[in-house]
């Protein structure tokens, strides 16, 4: 894994040491895991309470560029203090791939707050589906009427003022050539060496590819049927290749289909960066072994310190992923659905969202102050002191309560506050989730779980929440396995 290190500094009283401190301190952290550094961002002087920090903004812009993983942080203070901003920016990196690591601290920050960032990027994801639901609504209503939903228009048809399919005189005869080409014998890639001689070019002007070719091939809108989502209506749009030739072309690229390639196995290791050995404290990384006697392929978390150093003295090197797994989100879910827990889930995240000490009680105050100076400036106006000085200040102070009024605003529209309802609903809409899918799985253990630590005969499960943590031993977890497709929790080999 590669990774970034940010360090900093809040004021001018403190000396570089306290940076050289943090980069030592971060520098072994990822000697001992194995963590490859690529470069230092560094604050001297700018508190984590805001967001205005140079090269902390730099380090959000390049984590979109696929440089690195991780970004380590000597405290989870450095990286933010303002619990808002950090569940925003936390969310960014995690959708370019990047999560922040605590060099000295096993346990990510305090339960409220970890409760309140889990669950404003939760409320975030909610409120985005139900945007697309609404969204998803009109595109339907659009579909019973066989209209356009936007998006690049399908090769060979244009699309009219009301929205509906023509088409293309231009582009339509290249789409019947191709299914032609195909049911007299030719393979794609002669089709699509044939095309490029000819000068033909996709809708974005670019040449041919066998991409394209097979995308034209298989596309059922050419033989008239209008499909969105779960709505599909034959004769929907005019056709350009005939029902036989089309039905004759699937069933030769059928028969010409080779054998097909077995599934890649599933390689999220959904516990990474939070899975760690309970003996030397290091990462607990994934890997694929295979088995001597039978070729079998198998997934394994394993301690990066056996991996690469060989410096650990773990009795147990490798543990299954996808029984740890399945044990970490058995638990989760017992959890969810009990009662007592939502409720208490739901107390604390509620007045978590009162604890914040954030920009925006401070702009409260000045804005109070602010307005206590204007009635003060109005009062000596009154009194019968008027100048030009007086009236100077009274234009300032009123530009200052503007621009308060309107930061205020601002922040309150960046940091909703939710509901007891709201929030209460959203913890027990993942009783529903379906762990029968990656998604699933991983939802419920990005939103619920801190770390787990693998001992020489346990586990402990640490939730994001002060009562959430739970040992379970390896024989407990195989009881719990039973019945399952799933071998021994340790390395058969």
């Amino acid at each position: 894994m590669k990774a970034v290190i940010y360090a900093r500094y809040s004021t001018e009283g403190q000396r570089e040491e306290s940076i050289e401190g943090q980069l030592r301190e971060c520098t072994q952290y990822c000697d001992k895991n194995g963590i490859t550094i690529v470069r230092h961002y560094i604050d001297r002087a700018f508190s984590a309470k805001t967001d205005n920090r140079p090269e902390f903004l730099q380090m959000i812009k390049d984590s979109a560029k696929g440089l690195f993983d991780m970004v380590i942080v000597w405290k989870l203070d450095r990286f933010s203090r303002n619990r808002y901003d950090s569940a925003h920016y936390k969310a960014t990196l995690k959708r370019n791939g990047v999560k922040v690591v605590s060099a000295t601290e096993n346990i990510a920050d305090g339960p409220e707050g970890i409760i309140l960032e889990s669950l404003l990027e939760g409320m975030a994801e909610y409120y985005s589906a139900e945007l697309a639901v609404k969204v998803i609504r009109g595109h339907t209503e659009n579909a019973l009427k066989c209209k356009y939903n936007g998006g690049t228009p399908t090769y060979g048809y244009t699309i009219d003022e009301e929205k509906h399919y023509q088409i293309n005189p231009l582009t339509a005869p290249v789409v019947l050539d191709i299914f032609k080409m195909y049911d007299d014998g030719m393979i794609m890639k002669e089709i699509r060496d044939r095309l490029n001689e000819l000068g033909a070019k996709t809708n974005k002007g670019g040449d041919i590819d066998l991409n394209f070719v097979s995308g034209v091939l298989h596309n059922r809108r050419y033989m008239g049927e209008y499909k969105y989502r779960d709505i599909v209506i034959p004769d929907g749009i005019p056709a350009i290749v005939p029902k036989d030739l089309f039905d004759r072309v699937q069933e030769r690229m059928e028969k010409n289909k080779k054998a097909p390639a077995q599934r890649k196995a599933e390689d999220d290791y959904l516990l990474t960066t939070k899975l760690f050995c309970g003996t030397c404290g290091a990462f607990m990384v994934g890997e694929i072994g295979t088995s001597k006697y039978k070729s079998r392929k198998y997934r394994y978390y394993r301690c990066a310190n056996t991996k690469r150093k060989k410096t650990c003295n773990a009795k147990h090197k490798s543990i299954r992923k996808d029984k740890i797994e399945y044990v970490v989100i058995k638990y989760v879910k017992e959890m969810i659905s009990d009662d007592d827990f939502v409720k208490y889930f739901t107390e604390m995240a509620y007045e978590a969202q009162g604890q914040e000490c954030g920009e925006l009680p401070m702009m409260r105050k000045q804005l109070a102050d602010t307005e206590k100076g204007i009635e003060n400036m109005l009062n000596a106006i009154q009194a019968g002191i008027i100048n030009d000085s007086a009236k100077r200040r009274l234009d300032e102070l009123e530009e200052t309560k503007r621009k308060l009024e309107l930061s205020i605003i601002q922040e309150e529209i960046k940091k909703p506050t939710f509901s007891y309802e709201q929030i209460m609903f959203y913890i027990m809409s993942f009783r529903n989730i379906d762990t029968n899918t990656l998604e699933g799985r991983r939802a419920l253990i990005d939103r619920f779980v801190n770390s787990v630590v693998v001992y020489d005969d346990e586990i402990l499960i640490n939730l994001n929440y002060r009562k959430g943590a739970k040992r379970v031993s390896f024989q407990e977890i195989e009881t719990a396995c039973a019945g399952l497709d799933i071998s021994s929790l340790l390395r058969p080999y």
